[in-house]
């Protein structure tokens, strides 16, 4: 735990500045384009920082090769270090997602406490539960992708000292292959057959409403959710990112 704390501490200290710059661009982005642009100042307030917080989902990744980055170039220590591979991770997720949150957070208070003085309060307020719901979707989704974008790295760190830079377009090629290969798996009968399982009926009420339109689903038929869904994709993730893993270990620090 010392040493999970020690690393923490090292990933924060590297990336707390850059944590201040997404904090002020939070400020900056979406109040700046709502006073630029001819809209309304409140309703182009709820858009811009509706895409400012869309746009989170990509902080880890970002955060994540920043570190990864310092630590690749002092290979002396990272390579020889005696926590385990699960430990580094661990720190850099936890360091890059956090980071996430406490900006998702700040802009999500700064967004609401702006719209306490529109003149139409009462219609912002339908908004609130849909922009919880936002913020927290992006939240999940950014752990989603910290996931895959570290397959992805893993990838990219074990061809670059064979191929060089070229390790980019290989990288970002198999991206897209992989990519198109889920699609297609997802549209097979042995998906549909595995997650077919546990779905939930809800009954509909404007709260759900309200959250569905913030994670941007539809909730024309029926309101139903698919756990068994969400099981077999958090299984399959856990899978990927323990691939990863060892391949890190042995064939990148190896």
């Amino acid at each position: 735990m010392n040493q999970l704390r020690g690393l923490f501490m090292k990933d924060w200290t590297i990336i707390k500045g850059y944590l201040l710059i997404a904090l002020l661009l939070d400020v900056l982005i979406p109040f700046g384009s709502a006073m630029l642009f001819q809209v309304e100042f409140f309703e182009g307030l709820l858009v811009f920082s509706g895409t400012v917080m869309a746009l989170h989902a990509l902080l880890p990744i970002v955060l994540l090769s920043i570190l990864f980055t310092k630590d690749m170039d002092r290979p002396d220590i990272f390579f020889h270090s005696s926590a385990s591979i699960h430990t580094i991770n661990a720190s850099k997720f936890a360091a890059v997602l956090l980071a996430t949150a406490i900006s998702l957070v700040w802009i999500s208070l700064l967004t609401f406490v702006f719209l306490l003085f529109a003149p139409n309060l009462e219609e912002m307020k339908s908004f609130i539960p849909s922009g919880a719901a936002f913020a927290a979707g992006i939240l999940f989704f950014s752990l989603l992708i910290t996931i895959i974008y570290y397959f992805y790295l893993t990838m990219f760190y074990t061809m670059k000292p064979k191929i060089g830079g070229f390790a980019y377009i290989v990288t970002f090629g198999l991206f897209i292959f992989g990519l198109e290969m889920w699609d297609r798996f997802m549209a097979t009968d042995l998906y549909a057959a595995a997650t077919d399982f546990w779905v939930i009926q809800l009954n509909e009420s404007e709260l759900l409403t309200n959250i569905g339109r913030g994670m941007m689903i539809s909730f024309e038929n029926q309101l139903t959710l698919h756990v068994g869904q969400l099981l077999v994709s958090t299984l399959l993730l856990i899978l990927l990112y323990l691939i990863a893993a060892y391949w890190f270990e042995k064939k990148v620090r190896a």
